[in-house]
C-alpha cells in the first residue's frame, strides 16, 4: 500500500477540536469527508468538511467509551457515494498526552473500517484518535491496521505530524549553522524535507529558486517552457550570455544544482496544462512567478482544490521610457484558508479572456485596436524583482518555520515609490465556485480536473 497522508485546513482542525472536547469530559466522535489524491508514490486524503455525531445519534457516550447508531454511518456512506468522497472516522480521548488506540477501539474499528471498505470500494477509509495535544491515525490493510504516514494542518503556520519514523534528514549543522540559530535544528530539517514547485523561472522565479535552494530545500521542481533571450540577462539570476537560446528551466536548474544543496527536476512545459499540474500534487508549497492571469486563475483553483499553498508574485512599473510614474509589487498566499485571487480582485477577467484566445486571433484583434498591451513587453528591473522575490520566499518558508516571529500577512503590497510595504485583507465572496466551503473546489483533489488544457 502506498503511504497515506491526510491534509486539513487549520479552521477545520480547530472546529474538529471544539466539537470533540466538551465540558462534560466525555468522548465525542465525527467523520471527516475527504477528497482523494493518488500519485505514483503516495496517496493523500484532503478534508473537505467535518460532520460531528449529533447528540441524539449516540447510543452510549462515556469518558472512555462510545457507541454510535448505525443510521449515522448510513448517512455518511450515502454522502460519500453521492459526492465521491472518502470517510475518516474520528473520536477523542479527552486527556492530555500521547494519542493511542485502545483495545476497544481496535475491536470496533476493525469491523467499521472493513464495512466502509466494502461499501465504498473506491475510497480509502481511515481513522484518527485525538487527545488535547496529540493525534494518531491508521487505516485497515490486508494484514491489519496500517499507521498513516502523516497529517498536515494547513494554516498561517503549517503543522506537520509525522506518524511512525520521521523521514526528515539530520541537519548539516556546519552548512546551515546561521539558519539553525534562527529557527532551530528541527526547523532546518523540516525545510530540508519540503517539496517545492516554482512556476516560471524568469526575473522573479530565478531569484526565488536561488533563495529556496540556499535555504536548504532538497526537492525542487522548476516549471517553464520559455527560452533565455538576450533581454533577460539583466534580471535572470543564474543565466549568462552563452545561455541565450537555452530553456530557462534547464539553465536555472543547472545553476541551482551547482549550489549543491538538493535535487532539482525540470518540467519543460506550460503550467496551464493538466498533465503538468498533476506533477505538482506532491508539493508542500508552490511559488507562482508568471506575468499572466490565465495561469494565476488555474493555480488559484489548484491551491484550493489540493490544499497546497501557492505564493503568487507580481510587479508593475508604469511610465514611459526614462520616466517611471509608479513602481509596485504584490505577494499573495493563495489556497483554502488563505486568499482567493478572484474574490480579492487580483485577477482581471477580461485579461484572462484575451490571454485564452488563440495567438492568431489575439494578434488580429491587436492589429485592429480592440485589445492593447497584452503582448507588449513590460518594464522590468532586477532590484524591484529582488524585493518581491524576497517577500514571497519569506512568506512561503514562514508557513513552516518561525522565520519572522509570527505569521506573515496573506497579501503584501510593496510601493517602491514610497518604500512602504502594506497589507490588504483577503476577500472571500459567498458562493464563489473556487473558495466557498460548500460550492467551491476545496479539497476535491482528483475528483475534478483543474485545467481543460492538455
Amino acid at each position: 500500500m502506498k503511504p497515506l497522508f491526510l491534509t486539513i485546513t487549520a479552521a477545520d482542525w480547530f472546529g474538529l477540536h471544539r466539537s470533540l472536547f466538551t465540558s462534560d469530559g466525555h468522548e465525542n466522535a465525527g467523520v471527516l469527508l475527504c477528497g482523494r489524491v493518488e500519485t505514483e508514490r503516495t496517496r493523500r486524503l484532503l478534508v473537505r468538511s467535518f460532520v460531528p455525531v449529533p447528540v441524539g445519534r449516540y447510543t452510549k457516550r462515556q469518558a472512555y467509551h462510545l457507541e454510535i447508531a448505525p443510521s449515522f454511518y448510513n448517512e455518511i456512506i450515502s454522502n460519500c457515494l453521492k459526492d465521491g468522497l472518502s470517510p475518516v472516522i474520528v473520536h477523542s480521548h479527552p486527556h492530555h498526552g500521547e494519542a493511542q488506540y485502545s483495545d476497544s477501539d481496535d475491536f470496533g474499528e476493525k469491523r467499521l473500517l472493513g464495512a466502509l471498505q466494502a461499501l465504498l470500494p473506491q475510497s480509502w477509509p481511515a481513522s484518527l484518535v485525538v487527545t488535547h495535544d496529540a493525534v494518531a491515525g491508521r487505516e485497515l490493510g490486508p494484514g491489519g491496521f496500517v499507521t498513516l504516514a502523516g497529517l498536515t494542518v494547513s494554516g498561517s503556520r503549517i503543522q506537520k505530524h509525522v506518524f511512525g519514523q520521521s523521514p526528515l534528514k539530520e541537519t548539516d549543522v556546519v552548512r546551515f549553522d546561521r539558519q539553525v540559530r534562527a529557527f532551530g535544528d528541527e526547523g532546518q530539517r523540516l525545510i530540508s524535507s519540503l517539496h517545492v514547485g516554482i512556476i516560471g523561472v524568469g526575473g522573479i522565479g530565478s531569484l526565488v529558486a536561488e533563495q529556496i535552494a540556499r535555504l536548504g530545500v532538497e526537492h525542487l521542481i522548476l516549471v517553464d517552457d520559455d527560452s533565455v533571450e538576450a533581454t533577460n540577462l539583466n534580471r535572470l539570476v543564474g543565466a549568462a550570455t552563452q545561455d541565450v537560446g537555452e530553456l530557462k528551466a534547464t539553465v536555472i536548474a543547472k545553476h541551482v544544482s551547482a549550489i549543491g544543496l538538493g535535487r532539482v527536476r525540470t518540467i519543460l512545459d506550460s503550467a496551464i496544462r493538466q498533465s503538468v499540474l498533476l506533477q505538482l500534487r506532491e508539493c508542500d508549497l508552490v511559488f507562482l512567478c508568471v506575468d499572466n492571469d490565465r495561469t494565476r486563475a488555474l493555480l488559484n483553483r489548484f491551491a484550493h482544490q489540493y490544499l497546497i499553498p501557492v505564493i503568487d508574485h507580481g510587479t508593475r512599473l508604469d511610465g514611459r521610457i526614462g520616466v517611471i510614474s509608479a513602481a509596485a509589487g504584490r505577494v499573495s498566499v493563495t489556497g483554502a484558508g488563505f486568499t482567493c485571487l478572484r474574490c480579492s480582485h487580483h485577477l482581471n477577467p477580461e485579461r484572462i479572456r484575451v490571454e485564452s484566445m488563440p495567438k492568431d486571433e489575439r494578434g488580429k484583434l491587436q492589429q485592429e485596436g480592440y485589445i492593447m498591451g497584452i503582448d507588449e513587453p513590460a518594464p522590468a528591473v532586477i532590484t524591484i524583482n529582488t524585493v518581491i522575490a524576497g517577500l514571497g520566499a519569506t512568506a512561503g518558508i514562514n508557513l513552516f518555520v518561525s522565520l519572522t516571529g509570527k505569521p506573515q500577512p496573506l497579501n503584501q503590497i510593496y510601493d517602491a515609490t514610497s518604500g512602504v510595504v502594506f497589507t490588504v485583507n483577503p476577500i472571500h465572496e459567498p458562493g464563489c465556485d473556487i473558495c466557498d466551503n460548500n460550492s467551491g473546489v476545496k479539497a476535491l483533489g482528483d475528483n475534478q480536473i483543474v485545467s481543460a488544457y492538455d
